[in-house]
């Protein structure tokens, strides 16, 4: 496990993807942990890449919150969040037991799962028009668990939530708004509980000191990219990246 601040050469790979991920994040409220955390676990080569993600994204979804509060379904945020506090324990206790190759294949396995429900779902969609957001008590407890179990295993709430978020009908801000709000709540539950078992270490707060102001950059960016920007094309684009990404990584475990 890393003791010491990445060399130059890591460092600069990690900016990079950081900006690129935050904007993504910014603008359709999710992805970030779905586009950085294959390279980040490429680049660091340990499970020092899951807290450090969740410091980043905690930085990146209190940065846009404020922003877009006036959208949140306070009933339906209320519900996840209750579920999330289920399933925290449940994906701590993954992430202490798992090793660096087995969280490598549960990223890469859990991106293409949502990979495929998002894509089932474009081509099920039977109309753009919005409708009235419709869910159930049990479905968003049950999701906000899943995600939350996410949260603290790998980092990666976004896609159980945002998939959910779809299907119920939340609209792009709702959505966005909803997802950013989580967030913020999650990943700084799941902080203090990687803080209480001792999974932060300096390095992590050494990185992020380096990496959030980045986020936050990439954050503004998306957020005012999300005015200009057809989320339909957006998301399709994101998508084959994604997919992309866990299929390198599944070749790069198992084959190379």
């Amino acid at each position: 496990m890393p003791v010491a601040p990445p060399d130059a050469l890591s460092l600069v790979q990690l900016a990079v993807v950081t900006l690129l991920a935050a904007v993504i994040q910014g603008t359709v409220g999710f992805g970030f942990t779905l586009l950085a955390v294959s390279f980040f676990l490429l680049i660091i080569q340990s499970a020092d890449a899951v807290p450090l993600l969740i410091v980043i994204n905690l930085a990146i979804s209190v940065s846009l919150v404020g922003k877009l509060w006036r959208y949140v379904d306070q009933a339906l945020l209320l519900r996840l969040v209750l579920g999330a506090l289920l399933g925290f324990p449940l994906g701590l206790a993954v992430f202490e037991v798992a090793d660096l190759i087995q969280l490598r294949v549960l990223a890469a396995g859990t991106i293409l799962i949502f990979v495929a429900l998002a894509v089932l779902l474009r081509r099920t969609d039977s109309g753009g028009a919005e409708r009235e957001p419709r869910f159930r008590t049990s479905s968003s407890v049950g999701v906000g668990m899943l995600a939350g179990g996410l949260t603290t295993a790998l980092g990666m709430p976004g896609p159980a939530l945002m998939l959910y978020l779809t299907t119920v009908g939340s609209g792009k801000d709702a959505a966005r708004a909803i997802s950013l709000t989580f967030f913020a709540v999650a990943f700084g539950v799941s902080l203090i509980l990687q803080v209480a078992t001792g999974g932060v270490t300096r390095w992590v707060w050494a990185t992020a000191a380096v990496l959030v102001p980045i986020a936050a950059i990439g954050a503004v960016l998306g957020h005012l990219l999300a005015r200009r920007v057809s989320e339909g094309v957006f998301r399709g684009i994101v998508l084959v990246l994604i997919a992309a990404t866990g299929a390198y990584v599944f070749v790069d475990t198992f084959v190379l």
